[in-house]
């Protein structure tokens, strides 16, 4: 890329007006007609050109060629954060998140996206986990009051309540599929079926497929409600209460993952993995929401 192209790539961005889409796509088009349309700098500005003038939709995939094609930084990680404002603008906040893990902490714009990550969070229904992102990027910019704003983000919690979730029980050849949480001074270590909350206007069902798609990259083809059970439980100090819609699943991708393998979790830091059925248990390793198993298994 040479100065001169810079400096009229830097021109059309001064000039842009989301006004007058058609002259701008014009103009990049006209400045990207001599390089490959497969240039990964290319797709970039084209991206940004649909992301400025509110197509995300249009953006999104452009962003992800460029990724694919090798961006390199620190145009890279301005790729990766305007993908995850963009995927959150169009109802995928768990998408935003998941991209948003492709920012290292030490990258310059880590605090950048923090703040879109916490955007996410809040959009995704953990307020109290955006707001302890949001408050430990804006800790860094601050050295005056960092350490106190660190020390009372960790205190935030999320304000009692009663979530309504729907989990995926999804049994295999004596084993099940299940999210582990690694034990803490506090707690064991404890397994988790997939899942998350249910949104406003959307039934368990809808919930339940869209949580295994955001969450694990996974369509379910097959659901069956097998029961709601209410779980009350303290997590190191903090109340939660939910009351769980608990669907018996089928998944062809799930289905056909590898035993020993672990499969990362989109949005969060955990995995999912297979678990013999006959070492799940309350006294070894428990497995939540408490009777989820049971009844997917025809026991409850």
């Amino acid at each position: 890329m040479t100065d001169s192209w810079e400096r009229r790539i830097e021109a059309i961005w001064e000039g842009a007006d989301d006004g007058k889409p058609e002259a701008l796509r014009s103009a990049m088009a006209d400045a990207l007609a001599d390089r490959p349309e497969d240039d990964a700098r290319c797709l970039f500005e084209r991206a940004s050109v649909e992301d400025f003038l509110g197509e995300e939709a249009a953006a999104i995939p452009l962003y992800r060629r460029a990724l694919d094609a090798g961006l390199r930084p620190p145009l890279r990680s301005q790729a990766i954060i305007q993908l995850a404002s963009s995927l959150r603008n169009v109802g995928d906040a768990s998408g935003a998140m998941a991209a948003l893990k492709g920012i290292d902490p030490a990258d310059p714009l880590s605090a950048a996206a923090a703040g879109f990550e916490a955007l996410a969070l809040y959009d995704d229904d953990k307020p109290a986990r955006a707001l302890r992102t949001a408050l430990g990027a804006l800790a860094d910019e601050v050295p005056l009051y960092g350490r106190a704003l660190r020390a009372y983000a960790a205190d935030v919690r999320t304000r009692p309540r009663i979530r309504v979730i729907a989990v995926a029980v999804l049994i295999r050849d004596g084993h099940v599929l299940a999210e582990e949480y690694a034990a803490t001074p506090a707690r064991p270590v404890f397994l988790r079926a997939p899942g998350g909350g249910v949104q406003p206007g959307e039934t368990a069902e809808a919930a339940v497929r869209r949580e295994i798609a955001e969450e694990l990259g996974a369509t379910v083809t097959e659901t069956r409600l097998v029961g709601v059970v209410e779980n009350i439980f303290d997590n190191e100090g903090r109340p939660g209460h939910e009351i769980a819609y608990v669907f018996a699943v089928r998944s062809p991708e799930l289905e056909a993952h590898p035993q020993g393998d672990r499969l990362p979790v989109l949005d969060g830091d955990t995995t999912v993995g297979w678990y013999r059925l006959e070492d799940v248990s309350e006294e070894s390793v428990p497995f939540y929401p408490p009777g989820a198993l049971d009844l997917a298994r025809g026991r409850g």
